[in-house]
């Protein structure tokens, strides 16, 4: 598997090109800012699947933060017309 670098402004010049021709070959594209990589482009065959197992993976680690109680949370006081003019007073 080739990978294919590109300045930013040819990438923007041509896209969508571009992208069907990643999502084609299957090879990724590094776009680069200034001579840094920027962003790699893959196809979506190249990745992995993130199915159901993912997904219930996710939930297990994000559990405990659901089980905090309501009481927990104080609701945020209202502001006044000048108050939300300028957030910063001096």
């Amino acid at each position: 598997m080739k990978m294919k670098t590109l300045q930013v402004s040819k990438f923007k010049a041509g896209c969508l090109g571009l992208l069907k021709e990643v999502r084609a070959t299957g090879d990724p594209l590094v776009v680069t800012l200034r001579g840094k990589p920027l962003v790699i482009i893959h196809s979506p065959d190249s990745m992995p699947s993130q199915g159901a197992s993912s997904i219930a993976a996710t939930l297990t680690r994000l559990h405990p933060l659901l089980l905090v109680e309501a009481e927990d949370f104080e609701p945020q006081p209202r502001t006044t017309r000048q108050a939300a003019a300028d957030p910063f007073p001096v």
